[in-house]
């Protein structure tokens, strides 16, 4: 039998000769990948900073919504009330909530503390300082919280978006 010449193939049962192949590109592929990258260049993309600006409103917002939320599901899961604290001159945001079994006060955990300044360079500012909810996730008022609902701002730079908070606890766009 004689060895197979692997410079020789078939293909649907006809046999043919493989020609020399070189990889690489041409000069005409070259010219042409040059002359796209440079009218990608052109086209108007955002500045890098405006971008990061954005994203850290973003992700702002984000996180004062979820610690909302996480008050309101605290409040729910230990069926007592729950605290949502702002601390607009440290841009801070976190839950207080008793977590003693017998709900006496005695014990009163923190949960979800966020700093929007340190971690996303954010500044916060809060027409309120606390939240209140209801073992039932219900925007409240009592001592601690003598009016319900707030209105958040997170500004970084020259851009700002707001979180408004109905009496009820529910964000409101």
């Amino acid at each position: 039998m004689v060895p197979k010449d692997p410079r020789i193939g078939t293909r649907h049962g006809v046999r043919y000769a493989l020609r020399g192949r070189r990889s690489g590109f041409t000069l005409i592929e070259l010219i042409l990948v040059i002359v796209l990258l440079i009218v990608a260049s052109a086209i108007a993309i955002p500045p890098l900073g405006r971008m990061r600006v954005t994203a850290g409103i973003h992700n702002g917002k984000h996180a004062v919504i979820s610690t909302l939320s996480l008050a309101r599901a605290t409040a729910i899961r230990y069926g007592r009330p729950a605290v949502l604290r702002i601390d607009a001159s440290g841009d801070r945001v976190w839950v207080e909530v008793d977590t003693s079994v017998a709900g006496t006060g005695a014990r009163r955990d923190t949960l979800g503390i966020f700093n929007l300044n340190a971690d996303l360079a954010v500044d916060l500012q809060s027409d309120r300082s606390t939240l209140c909810f209801t073992s039932r996730g219900i925007g409240t008022t009592n001592g601690i919280c003598p009016v319900a609902g707030a209105r958040i701002v997170l500004s970084l730079a020259d851009q700002a978006d707001t979180v408004n908070v109905s009496a009820l606890g529910r964000v409101i766009d």
